[in-house]
């Protein structure tokens, strides 16, 4: 039992930490934790509001950057096929909208290092396939330092809803709160079970267990304010399957339906590639071994 109390303590201690805000407690409130200014990452640049919603129709950056992508992993497919021609055409698109996108944003244009995007070039000029695929992954690293540093915020400012402006009512006190407040009294009445056993109260036990069930249904309410009323659907159900069938039937035949074909190839992208990688790519960044990066 002791074991158990620990390493609730323990769970409790990095909710209130993680979300960095104040816990009240009757008329005393402890001040938030903030990392010191040298663990604290610069803040994303502010020009970048320019090219997402609100402020722009559609999130133009993300756009531009699918378009570079699309021409680089074109070199490769190209290459692949022994297409050299079209490997050097790709390469001359890459480069054109690898020098577009790194004026969107000022304060990043001296991340996009062009010395590794020239030197690929040459490197596809002689048809050596060892110097190509060398010169490749010095650009794939220039490409990866960005993301690393970068690709989870922007996505999680930019693409996730905002966790911190939902508002709910607690059903136990019924104070009006926010996200934060509600996952801090979810983590206390679970917590509590285990506390009030610990000191022979079954009776507080329980309310804290009917406590704990009426805040999760809260929480599953909650939840709708980012992902609508709508049935839970994952990223490999028949919807994207059905596209992939789609696809499928518009390249085949004698004459392809190209249009409808990259309309489903875009889909596809959106519906599962995209939103999977929103869920997952914060999780990997934080995973990678950034130490092993230094010596690439």
């Amino acid at each position: 039992m002791k074991k158990n109390l620990s390493v609730l303590a323990g769970v409790l201690f990095l909710w209130v930490t993680f979300w960095a805000v104040p816990m009240s407690f009757g008329s005393q409130t402890k001040p938030a934790m903030k990392p010191s200014p040298a663990e604290a990452p610069a803040p994303l640049p502010g020009s970048l509001d320019a090219y997402f919603p609100p402020k722009a129709k559609e999130p133009v950056f993300l756009l531009r950057m699918l378009g570079m992508a699309a021409p680089m992993s074109g070199i490769i497919v190209d290459l692949m096929e022994k297409e050299p021609q079209n490997a050097m055409g790709n390469f001359e698109k890459f480069r054109a909208r690898y020098l577009d996108v790194s004026k969107l944003v000022p304060e990043w244009t001296r991340d996009y290092s062009l010395g590794p995007v020239d030197d690929l070039g040459r490197a596809l000029k002689t048809g050596n396939q060892d110097a190509v695929m060398k010169a490749f992954a010095q650009v794939d690293g220039v490409c990866l330092k960005c993301h690393l540093e970068n690709m989870a915020r922007v996505q999680q400012k930019y693409h996730w809803g905002n966790f911190y402006a939902i508002k709910t009512k607690d059903p136990i006190t019924q104070e009006a709160i926010d996200g934060t407040k509600l996952m801090q009294y979810l983590d206390s009445s679970l917590t509590g079970i285990s506390v009030d056993l610990a000191e022979g109260q079954p009776e507080n036990a329980r309310r804290q267990l009917q406590a704990f069930k009426m805040r999760f249904q809260t929480l599953k309410t909650v939840c709708e304010e980012c992902h609508g009323a709508a049935p839970r659907k994952y990223y490999v159900d028949e919807s994207v399957q059905t596209m992939i069938s789609g696809l499928e039937q518009a390249l085949g035949g004698p004459s392809p339906d190209s249009k409808k074909a990259d309309s489903l190839v875009q889909g596809i992208g959106m519906e599962s590639c995209f939103k999977c990688h929103l869920v997952h790519v914060p999780a990997a960044f934080a995973q990678f071994p950034r130490a092993g990066l230094k010596n690439k």
